[in-house]
């Protein structure tokens, strides 16, 4: 029994933890079905063997409990393995091969070091023939041929690397077989002990030895592996599915299993782990509903909220599956649904979904409410392709650097060139996110060996892409499939995509003191006129020896330093200013420096809250060079106190809908004026939403203003909380007042700068 179609399947991942029971299996079948649940993967989990494993009468009961799912219009998959990870055959495998083992590389004391342990081994090509024929065969004869009809698929869990434990984490190796050595011979036509050492070390040639062996690994893995259990389900008419270890980003599934395009593109319904309670990034759950949609017919899963805890509310649960459907999954197993609730099962990856939490009688409206979102609303086109440097990160991989890695969830990305490929392309796949982009992924392998360019689009397999964004990092082998779809108009590289500071509409620092020695860190040919402003007239400013004469304009008393003067500050590396104050107006009048620079702080900024920097000064001013402003935060890149705008571009998509969305992530800007396609016509948009409607559809070229926090221009500066919600006269001088918080000190001034962030 399959359900077909555009719409959502919500299982459960049924772990079977105790002595099999027709009525007990039956009665959760009708609990699962009552709650909303559209099947079941079948878990062996911690199983106590009462029938034993694979016996005649465990698959007796298993027919009738499949049978009886089908009268129910439920799903039946089943998890291949008994425990964790597939392979083992119940430990069957190493019971008829009790000489396999795991080889792996380390290097010591400087030199490469071949290393193993006993174990069942995943490149082993017979081994995982006869795991094929104990467990898939198992089942096909075993079961009654009615139930065997009713099984919707199987299911193998983090398949990966030798006996799926991972050595690069655990220990800095590298996983080693006899059959990687002969191919990486007749690949390179030398061999592999000759240049092992350069899959740890840098020296002529490493990156390609890299991509050499990594490649040869994720093959036999592929060809040993999923591959053929995916033509044994195909040629008997069932699904199949399975999730690597090391999915979230390019570093870690490169230790785990060599290539995720390379092995999940062998499977008819690729999957994805999604552990705890939160979300995770857009980019890991797009891989399998990208592969499904050009390999497959686009069904995928996910594994979903694996130890998210007794906490999990059905507000988590929604939020969590809006996360996973979003991204194009349609089968989603909850883990777990604890067959056999004692006291071990409360602490085996909770919760019980949804039968073990408080809201369990909520679950079929929760289920339902999710149905409704999402049935015939899940495979939505993606004409965008996002290339992932998958083979970039490989030649730069150094398995020491994985072992910073959290094993789980792949977090703690080290910061070495490999990594900062990963964590790169992360981040631009989250930027695409943001700004709307409606976007599939692949690697370069997948787009040499399976993309062909015609009537100006990309295709691959059933897939269809009117542009094509490549990822920094990438490596390509073959450049025809690239220079067709650059010929075509349809390629572009992931930093046209990203903003580039290319103006502003004028900087300025305020003059506190009145008496200023501004050091000057720049070129002495800068451009532009610089000038002094003030809020009110003054009684006198020099420049230098040089005194100013003022004019109105605006409201504001301006004063202009001559060209000369300018040119013998830049030259001296100093900007010398005097002021006073008019006797009878303004004490303490706000005069500020403007001009073409940029505005620096010696001891840096440190981040005070979510929406403010502060830092201790002292400030100098400098030039403004393009390449070296960071847009995503342009206080430290010289713009603290502006006052007036910061301009940048980008390459923008905007979709169907006619919005064209601003990546939110980071963007701390009052609002954006906003101009399309060369046309200077400003179009005005601010948060929370932070998008423009009625845009036409495709590829724009947007530059934007982005205006700053008034804040930073006027202050108080000073204060110790810096920008309050209620801000009176006493803020500014320092005497404590209403306006402050009731544990202020009795003078509430600092000598240290507060400024909103500013940056995109």
């Amino acid at each position: 029994m399959e359900y077909t179609g555009n719409c959502l399947k919500l299982l459960s991942f049924w772990a079977i933890n105790g002595e099999l029971k027709l009525s007990v299996l039956k009665g959760q079948l009708e609990e699962m079905k009552a709650m909303g649940l559209r099947g079941t993967v079948f878990h062996p989990r911690y199983y106590p063997g009462r029938p034993a494993y694979m016996s005649g009468a465990y698959l007796d009961i298993l027919s009738e409990i499949i049978l009886y799912a089908g009268q129910l219009e439920m799903e039946f998959w089943i998890y291949d393995e008994n425990g964790w990870p597939s392979g083992s055959a119940d430990g069957h495998v190493l019971e008829h091969f009790p000489d396999s083992r795991c080889e792996w590389l380390n290097y010591r004391n400087g030199e490469v070091v071949l290393e193993g342990k006993a174990g069942f081994n995943t490149f082993r090509r017979d081994e995982m023939a006869y795991f094929i024929e104990y467990t898939y065969d198992g089942y096909r004869k075993g079961l009654s041929e009615e139930a065997f009809a009713c099984v919707t698929g199987f299911f193998s869990d983090e398949v990966g690397f030798l006996d799926g434990h991972g050595v690069s984490v655990s220990m800095g190796g590298i996983p080693w077989c006899p059959e990687a050595e002969e191919v990486y011979g007749q690949l390179r036509g030398r061999k592999l002990r000759d240049d092992w050492k350069l899959l740890f070390t840098e020296g002529e040639g490493y990156e390609e030895v890299r991509l050499a062996y990594w490649k040869i690994l994720g093959d036999i893995l592929s060809d040993a592996f999923y591959k053929p259990v995916n033509q044994w389900c195909e040629a008997h008419g069932k699904r199949y599915t399975a999730h690597l270890k090391g999915e979230e980003t390019l570093f870690f599934q490169t230790s785990c299993s060599g290539s995720l395009y390379q092995n999940l593109k062998q499977i008819n319904v690729p999957a994805v782990d999604a552990l705890e309670r939160y979300p995770g990034n857009h980019y890991y759950p797009r891989t399998v509903s990208s592969l499904s949609r050009q390999f497959s017919d686009g069904r995928c899963m996910a594994e979903a909220l694996g130890g998210s805890g007794w906490g999990l509310s059905p507000a988590d649960l929604e939020n969590y599956v809006d996360w996973l459907a979003e991204s194009g999954i349609d089968t989603i197993a909850f883990h777990l649904w604890q067959y056999q609730a004692d006291s071990a099962s409360v602490r085996d990856w909770p919760p019980n979904i949804p039968r073990g939490l408080s809201w369990k009688d909520a679950a079929s409206a929760v289920f339902g409410k999710l149905y409704r979102k999402w049935d015939n609303r899940l495979r939505k086109p993606r004409p965008v392709l996002l290339v992932a440097p998958e083979r970039g990160v490989q030649a730069q991989f150094d398995p020491a650097d994985a072992m910073a890695l959290n094993e789980h969830n792949g977090s703690g990305t080290p910061d070495s060139r490999s990594g900062e490929i990963s964590r790169a392309f992360s981040r631009f796949a989250e930027h695409c996110y943001e700004q709307g982009i409606p976007f599939d992924v692949t690697s370069e392998r997948i787009l040499e060996e399976h993309g062909h360019v015609e009537d100006g689009v990309l295709r691959i397999g059933k897939a269809v892409y009117s542009a094509v964004i490549c990822g920094d990092g990438a490596w390509f082998l073959e450049e025809q499939i690239r220079e067709q779809a650059k010929a075509a108009g349809i390629w572009y590289e992931a930093g046209e995509w990203q903003w580039h500071y290319t103006g502003h509409g004028g900087n300025q620092i305020l003059l506190e003191e009145k008496e200023c020695h501004i050091p000057w860190r720049g070129c002495e040919d800068t451009e532009g006129e610089w000038r002094i402003r003030s809020l009110d007239p003054l009684e006198g400013i020099r420049a230098g020896e040089t005194q100013l004469i003022g004019e109105e304009k605006e409201g504001n008393v301006v004063y202009t330093i001559p060209d000369s003067v300018k040119k013998s500050f830049l030259k001296n590396g100093e900007i010398s200013l005097r002021w006073e104050a008019c006797p009878e107006g303004e004490n303490a009048p706000f005069v500020y420096l403007e001009g073409n620079f940029g505005v620096k702080s010696t001891e840096g900024f440190r981040e005070k809250d979510r929406h403010q920097w502060e830092t201790a000064g002292d400030f100098y001013l400098t030039d403004i060079r393009e390449d070296e402003v960071d847009v995503r935060d342009l206080c430290a890149s010289g713009f603290p106190f502006c006052g007036n705008y910061v301009e940048m571009e980008s390459l923008h998509y905007t979709g169907a809908d006619g919005k064209l969305r601003f990546d939110k992530t980071g963007l701390h800007a009052d609002c954006m004026a906003v101009m399309l396609d060369g046309d200077t016509q400003l179009r005005y948009c601010w948060g929370p939403e932070w998008e423009l409607a009625g845009i036409k559809q495709g590829i724009h070229r947007t530059v934007i203003r982005l205006i700053p926090c008034t804040f930073n221009t006027y202050g108080p500066h000073h204060h110790i909380d810096g920008d309050r919600h209620l801000t009176s006269p006493m803020q500014y001088s320092g005497e404590k007042g209403f306006a402050d918080a009731p544990d202020a000190p009795s003078f509430t001034l600092t000598d240290n700068w507060h400024f909103v962030k500013f940056g995109i």
